[in-house]
């Protein structure tokens, strides 16, 4: 079951699974019930790489020169690559071994293989953290941005990305599953973070409002943070209803996105057609 916090807007599942639990879905059954195998895909290699290729283009310019970034959540460590092809002293951290290992091999990348819960840094040992769809899989978001605070210098940077569980173009029966533990909406992600200590430089939604972006700064060397104020005006939670899958099924926009997945869906598999070991690199 899902449910809401009328006061901050956060979505979470009800009851919350254990630490332990977590830790073998993440290293053990995620990926296999998602994707449909252990190891990473060709066609979704290639993906990833040209979403890494995107990022760069829409936030390359927030990262300081030869900075110190680690990722948490690298997945098979495509951002990682392009992170370290920019010239960027980079590490990551992925639960599932199998991603970890594919990282280590095909690109050369520092990965350390462990649950999320479990990462220690030292203090003020990094210039930036980036973390794309992880956030909601931690049962404690709060206390994961206080720790990740701890991690990086004043003036560096938090950028982080999850589902926006408030979206109108989600298919209301995809909106919450088991995998998503916490449900973010603009107000309740840019609270968490505000929370925890940091300041927001930026809040963008991704196409279709699909996505959301934050960019956070710890704040410089001796200033005080005010704990901030709950949002005022919060939109009303969203629930799966026969209005609200009716509505899905009649938005013009369901149909487009549709068209535009299967369209996608062909290009990579014609990009890696014939080859499963060698994956082309995507242009931008």
């Amino acid at each position: 079951m899902t449910v809401a916090c009328n006061d901050c807007g956060l979505y979470r599942n009800d009851p919350l699974p254990t630490s332990e639990e977590l830790r073998r879905f993440h290293e053990v059954e995620y990926r296999e019930s998602y994707k449909g195998e252990r190891s990473p895909k060709a066609r979704n290699v290639y993906r990833s790489a040209r979403l890494a290729a995107h990022r760069l283009k829409q936030i390359g310019h927030l990262l300081p020169a030869a900075a110190r970034i680690l990722d948490v959540g690298s997945g098979s460590g495509e951002w990682l690559a392009a992170l370290q092809a920019a010239n960027h002293r980079v590490s990551g951290v992925e639960a599932d071994p199998y991603y970890g290992e594919f990282a280590r091999r095909q690109y050369g990348v520092a990965v350390e293989t462990n649950g999320i819960l479990n990462l220690v840094r030292p203090a003020d040992s990094l210039d930036v953290i980036t973390m794309f769809h992880v956030l909601e899989h931690l049962p404690d978001p709060l206390a994961a941005l206080r720790q990740m605070r701890e991690w990086v210098l004043p003036g560096g940077l938090l950028i982080v990305e999850v589902p926006n569980t408030n979206c109108l173009h989600q298919n209301p029966a995809g909106r919450f599953h088991a995998a998503h533990v916490i449900g973010f909406t603009a107000e309740s992600l840019d609270f968490a973070g505000r929370a925890a200590g940091w300041e927001r430089v930026a809040l963008s939604l991704g196409g279709h409002d699909r996505n959301l972006l934050a960019v956070f700064r710890k704040p410089e060397a001796g200033g005080a943070m005010a704990r901030p104020a709950l949002p005022q005006a919060l939109p009303p939670p969203l629930v799966t209803s026969r209005a609200t899958v009716l509505r899905y099924y009649l938005r013009a926009s369901t149909y487009t996105r549709w068209a535009a997945r299967m369209a996608q869906f062909a290009r990579e598999l014609l990009a890696v057609r014939g080859s499963s070991r060698s994956i082309p690199s995507p242009s931008a």
